[in-house]
């Protein structure tokens, strides 16, 4: 049901029935591979909207941005070789010692084969970060990007757990400021935007 809702989503927004809209579902996806579930993540919700897109020819090019303070490790995985898809993530990654505790977060990890450089890992080193941080890398490295890589739609995985007062993230992103991000994507995606709830432990 909540990856089906999201493919649901996807698929009005690609047919121009929806501008852009919001799955709230659970749960969450960004952490589950191929082969396994991880990090409370069952089906990889926006890699399997992405990759059924592409195979209807629904879109061409997809732009995932991951918000979500961890690394989305499942959706890296699979789409790492691929030149259609551009994968954005802004996580802590804290020397490798925060969830999903692996080197797979690191900035070097920019994609191979056909999909070098449409991997592109903003890891944060500590705990604390906020607004600044997070618009600075927008407007530095993910509209720009986003921009020239010029997608069909723009998926993200909106997880809210780099929000201020959250208890595992430990960051202090506030709502105006995911306000702005999401703002400054429906610019850049030119409306073509669909949000995916991931993770987030504080009401």
């Amino acid at each position: 049901l909540s990856a089906g809702a999201l493919l649901a989503l996807c698929e009005q927004v690609a047919l121009g029935r929806l501008s852009y809209g919001v799955a709230i579902i659970r749960p969450p996806g960004h952490h589950a591979c191929q082969d396994k579930p991880m990090g409370f993540c069952l089906f990889n919700n926006v890699s399997v909207a992405v990759h059924d897109l592409l195979a209807r020819r629904l879109a061409e090019k997809i732009v995932v941005v991951d918000w979500d303070v961890h690394h989305g490790n499942g959706i890296q995985e699979a789409f790492y070789n691929k030149e259609d898809v551009l994968y954005i993530s802004l996580h802590r990654y804290d020397g490798e010692e925060f969830y999903p505790v692996s080197d797979e977060g690191r900035m070097e990890k920019v994609g191979s084969g056909g999909g070098e450089g449409f991997n592109i890992n903003i890891p944060w080193p500590c705990e604390g970060v906020g607004d600044g941080d997070y618009l600075d890398a927008f407007r530095r490295v993910v509209i720009p990007v986003v921009r020239e890589f010029g997608p069909d739609m723009v998926i993200v995985s909106a997880g809210f757990d780099a929000a201020v007062c959250d208890p595992i993230g430990l960051c202090k992103v506030t709502p105006q400021c995911y306000a702005v991000m999401t703002s400054m994507l429906r610019l850049a995606s030119k409306d073509k935007l669909v949000l995916a709830l991931e993770g987030g432990y504080n009401l």
